[in-house]
């Protein structure tokens, strides 16, 4: 008898082949069958709605939500299983205790290395999966501090050996965002360095690149003539081009990346699916060089100096408060906290992401940041039921089958997470069952919300949210990749 069935599902098995219907057996945490299987402790009825393995977001900003608020709602609502932190050349490791990271994810815990933070997470439980990479960012602001110089010899070998611990401790790979400091401040020589301690573990660069407007193709010029120097797999984090001069060129970027692909650059890259952007408001707008008509662009979403700002747009304020939009951004710039507001941009083209989101070698990520007071882009809530509700059944950008696998197995086999991204026997219960007809994201710019239409989440064969409604069982495990 097994322990749990799901009955009469329409099943996407990850796969990108046709959905079939059947049930999937569920047994010690693993998946034992699919097909018509028999009698169970317990059973979900599934008629009408689609199972497919859970999904993995693969680029998520959950290092710290994983510890502080380790129920991790926003993910596990929208279906999402697993999550793949560390990214942009931030991660919650290595760290000092008892210092704030002046950074997106303002790390306070009480670890040093990335299996005590493995272990913090442990101790506690988790509600979703989780992987890392380790941040260039964090080991060298943590080594030699947060200027944007380059590092010297002694210190490139020392931020190379850290990167190297979090490797042994099983790290993804390295990241690197080279539009923060200090990873502005690196050059092409030094980034090879840093990129090629992962080489020997078979590690993937995950990167913000340096440009994403003017310069796009400059930027993923650089990273692939380095990993074709390394040998480093290479994965482009939110893939996107900036500023409306922009907007129509993706085209020119994806066929640079399949020309990288075709010299034998292992390179794929993720996308989320809005037309706003996300990120450190200081980090968009040195003090000194304030682009107005850029700011004119810009909702603020977190700002503890001023959180009465929050959820409202820069002209909006600036009108209100009787200044310029130049003046205000400097004085939030400028703030005690600034590291920590965040922004929404509104400067993609719906028809450039949609370009990027049906390429072959995309796969979803979210991008989205956790915050708890003020309201956070959308996309931290709502990504993987937008894409399954408003482009695949709405719009029908691509099909829905396609869709998933870009959400399951295209990220497990990317990140060599053995066993999970498909429904298969022998493979972990981790699953999600949907309605195709409701689901859909909820959350705006200006409010947040769930989505619609996940009824029920498994997470190693435990019930994670059942009927829409979360159970509070923390069944995630801390995956560290196959190195097999």
């Amino acid at each position: 008898m097994h322990d749990l069935v799901i009955r009469g599902a329409l099943i996407e098995d990850g796969s990108g082949g046709p959905a079939f219907e059947g049930d999937i057996a569920v047994e010690g945490g693993f998946i034992a069958a699919l097909g018509t299987v028999g009698r169970s402790r317990a059973e979900i009825g599934a008629d009408g709605l689609v199972a497919a393995p859970g999904f993995i977001d693969a680029h998520a900003h959950d290092d710290m939500e994983l510890h502080r608020n380790p129920d991790n709602g926003a993910k596990l609502r929208q279906g999402v299983t697993t999550v793949v932190c560390g990214n942009c050349g931030f991660s919650a490791f290595p760290h000092a205790p008892g210092q704030r990271s002046p950074d997106l994810l303002a790390v306070d815990g009480g670890w040093q290395t990335y299996g005590e933070y493995l272990q913090t997470l442990t101790s506690h439980g988790i509600a979703t999966n989780a992987a890392s990479f380790v941040g260039h960012n964090t080991v060298q602001r943590l080594l030699s501090g947060i200027d944007g110089a380059e590092p010297g010899v002694r210190a490139l070998a020392d931020i190379c050996d850290e990167i190297r611990r979090a490797m042994d401790d099983g790290a993804l790979g390295v990241s690197t965002g080279l539009i923060y400091c200090p990873g502005r401040g690196v050059s092409t020589a030094a980034l090879t360095r840093i990129v090629a301690a992962v080489a020997d573990y078979g590690g993937i660069h995950s990167t913000h690149i340096r440009d994403e407007a003017d310069g796009l193709l400059d930027a993923i010029a650089e990273v692939t003539s380095v990993s074709q120097e390394t040998g480093v797999g290479l994965q482009i984090s939110h893939l996107k081009v900036i500023g409306e001069h922009n907007w129509g060129s993706l085209g020119g970027a994806l066929d640079q990346i399949g020309e990288a692909r075709d010299r034998g650059v292992d390179v794929a890259f993720d996308v989320y699916p809005y037309n706003a952007g996300s990120g450190p408001l200081a980090t968009y707008f040195p003090p000194d060089d304030i682009d107005e008509t850029r700011a004119r662009l810009v909702q603020i979403i977190r700002c503890h100096d001023y959180p009465h700002f929050e959820g409202r747009r820069l002209t909006d304020i600036a009108r209100e408060e009787g200044a310029t939009v130049r003046d205000l951004t400097r004085k939030l710039v400028t703030a005690p906290q600034a590291g920590e507001t965040l922004c929404i941009i509104f400067e993609i083209c719906e028809d450039d992401m949609l370009n990027a989101l049906s390429h072959p070698l995309a796969m979803i990520g979210s991008d989205g940041i956790p915050q708890q007071a003020g309201v956070p882009h959308p996309r931290l809530q709502g990504t993987f039921p937008r894409v399954l509700g408003h482009y695949c059944r709405d719009m029908s950008v691509l099909p829905r089958s396609t869709a998933i696998q870009k959400m399951t197995s295209v990220v497990a086999a990317r990140y060599r997470l053995a066993g999970r991204g498909m429904l298969r026997p022998g493979y972990a219960a981790d699953v999600v069952v949907f309605d195709p007809t409701t689901i859909a994201d909820r959350g705006t710019y200006a409010s947040r919300a769930y989505p619609a239409g996940i009824r029920h989440v498994l997470v190693n064969g435990q019930h994670a949210v059942s009927e829409a409604v979360p159970s509070g069982v923390r069944a995630g495990q801390v995956l560290t990749v196959d190195r097999g």
